[in-house]
């Protein structure tokens, strides 16, 4: 039998008859050449009926440890039954394969196979080299013990594909981590798929710096902790990101998505908590722009709760010549595009403190004919499409934009928002509140812009009745004159019982008294 590929596991094998009725059978079925990877399982299989007792049809399932059978294949008796393979092994289950025989009306065992994946075993992890020697098994469980420091040493994703396993990083540090390059995925885990990553403090990263951005001709996906998490079965919990920046300039006329966690994310993400952190963006081009200061991209299966933020984001367009091109920018003090749509409170307990700038120039060519400029910007999401329970933002929101001699046939719309830039769900949106004390929204724009702008919803659609409002000082200026007097924004005098969130409460008394 070939050596089975891996390194130290437990394979548990054994060879049963086991009836579903009362009949005995001499039909067996034998497993040979096992080769167990990294996510997969191939074998030979020699089925032995001396006495030509099977009636019916034979097939092999792939079961789990619960019970739940994955996938079952049909089972030809002429077939060449050599390298039968399963994919798509969980590096954390343990399965059994088993070969099932009609004889007769009954259908009978005839062999079974037990084992786990090579990358089930656990590898701590203690240095820079091993955490970057992940790359050699992305679907391996690691546990961190102590912290490590990556001064000095050249840094670049384990991740770059999928990364499928766990990581536990048990409270400690990733630290002095600095990018000399952005990636497709770029970020310290990269490219995550069904992977568990928690227990982790993410410390003084380094993604670009203000005098020296780093550069991105094509379409990627930025954020400190992974640029892509590309699965809802993948699970981010109790992580803390501080003292770390992105400074990223980009030309791609596809997409930037980026967060100060997490560029684009699938999956589901709690008890994250971002300080001292800063995002800056700049474009050149018309790519799709999705920027939050802990998410870019939320897409429709995620969820994102107990998130506490001190992020400043800001956002730079200098277009470079553009011609008849439709620009479509998101910016958020949390989310850039909120589109979580498909799970029921999908975010909640969030809150952000830091500032959101942006600054435009669309740079619209001279021969321009026609062109749509659609900028969304918000102090918890740019844009959203689904609700948020819980949540307040307590920075200041600028914008500045510089006309451009050439966008007379250029339709141009902003939708700035103290809470959210638009919001285009009809489910309600419950104890959100922009908190003003010093905080402020200064906008400046040329008189050829639709404006939409508020303290909290600078274009609302919904139907429904939103409980959200506005606390302490009230400031909304617009070309350097108030426009507090037409903001329709519900003015709270107190919050005192306002919170039924325990942990949203806890999160405002800590950062009020």
């Amino acid at each position: 039998m070939k050596k089975i590929i891996g390194i130290i596991f437990t394979i548990l094998l054994t060879i049963v008859l086991v009836s579903c009725g009362e009949q005995e059978t001499n039909v067996t079925a034998t497993f040979s050449e096992v080769e167990i990877m990294q996510n997969s399982i191939s074998f030979d299989l020699d089925i032995q009926d001396p006495d030509q007792e099977i009636t019916g049809e034979v097939y092999i399932s792939l079961i789990k440890s619960s019970g739940e059978v994955v996938q079952t294949l049909d089972i030809d008796l002429e077939m060449d039954l050599t390298g039968v393979p399963f994919n798509n092994l969980v590096n954390t289950e343990s399965y059994t394969i088993k070969v099932y025989a009609t004889v007769g009306r009954n259908v009978h065992v005839i062999g079974e196979y037990a084992f786990q994946p090579v990358s089930a075993e656990t590898v701590h992890i203690t240095t820079p080299e091993e955490f970057l020697s992940m790359n050699s098994n992305r679907s391996g469980n690691y546990v961190l013990d102590n912290d490590i420091d990556f001064t000095g040493v050249e840094f670049a994703s384990p991740f770059t594909s999928a990364f499928s396993g766990t990581f536990d990083g048990q409270g400690f540090s990733i630290k002095n981590v600095t990018f000399t390059k952005l990636a497709t995925y770029t970020g310290i885990f990269g490219y995550v798929s069904s992977a568990k990553i928690e227990n982790l403090v993410i410390e003084n990263v380094t993604i670009g710096s203000e005098s020296i951005p780093l550069v991105m001709t094509t379409s990627t996906r930025t954020g400190i902790l992974a640029g892509y998490v590309s699965t809802s079965t993948a699970v981010i919990e109790n992580i803390t990101i501080k003292n770390s920046s992105i400074n990223y300039s980009t030309s791609s006329t596809v997409q930037a998505y980026v967060g100060g966690a997490v560029g684009e994310l699938r999956a589901k993400m709690t008890g994250v908590e971002l300080e001292n952190v800063s995002v800056h963006l700049k474009s050149t081009s018309y790519g799709r722009i999705r920027l939050g200061g802990v998410v870019g991209l939320l897409t429709e299966e995620a969820t994102l709760k107990e998130v506490k933020s001190n992020s400043n984001v800001s956002f730079e367009l200098l277009g470079n010549n553009l011609k008849d091109r439709d620009i479509r920018v998101n910016v958020g003090g949390v989310i850039g595009y909120h589109n979580a749509r498909n799970i029921n409170r999908s975010v909640e307990n969030i809150y952000n403190t830091g500032n959101v700038s942006v600054d435009l120039d669309f740079g619209t060519a001279s021969s321009t004919t026609q062109a749509n400029y659609s900028v969304y910007v918000g102090g918890l999401a740019g844009i959203a499409y689904s609700n948020i329970h819980h949540a307040f933002y307590a920075g200041s929101i600028e914008l500045n934009h510089e006309k451009n001699a050439y966008e007379s046939q250029v339709a141009k719309s902003f939708h700035v928002g103290g809470l959210m830039g638009f919001y285009g769900s009809n489910k309600t949106s419950n104890e959100l509140v922009r908190l003003g004390d010093s905080q402020t929204i200064t906008i400046e724009v040329s008189d050829d812009v639709f404006l939409r702008a508020s303290q909290t919803l600078g274009h609302n659609i919904s139907t429904s009745v939103q409980n959200i409002g506005i606390f302490g000082q009230t400031h909304l200026l617009i070309n350097q004159v108030s426009d507090v007097d037409n903001d329709t924004s519900t003015v709270y005098d107190d919050l005192n019982d306002y919170f039924t969130s325990d942990w949203i409460q806890d999160a405002y008394d800590a950062l009020t008294t």
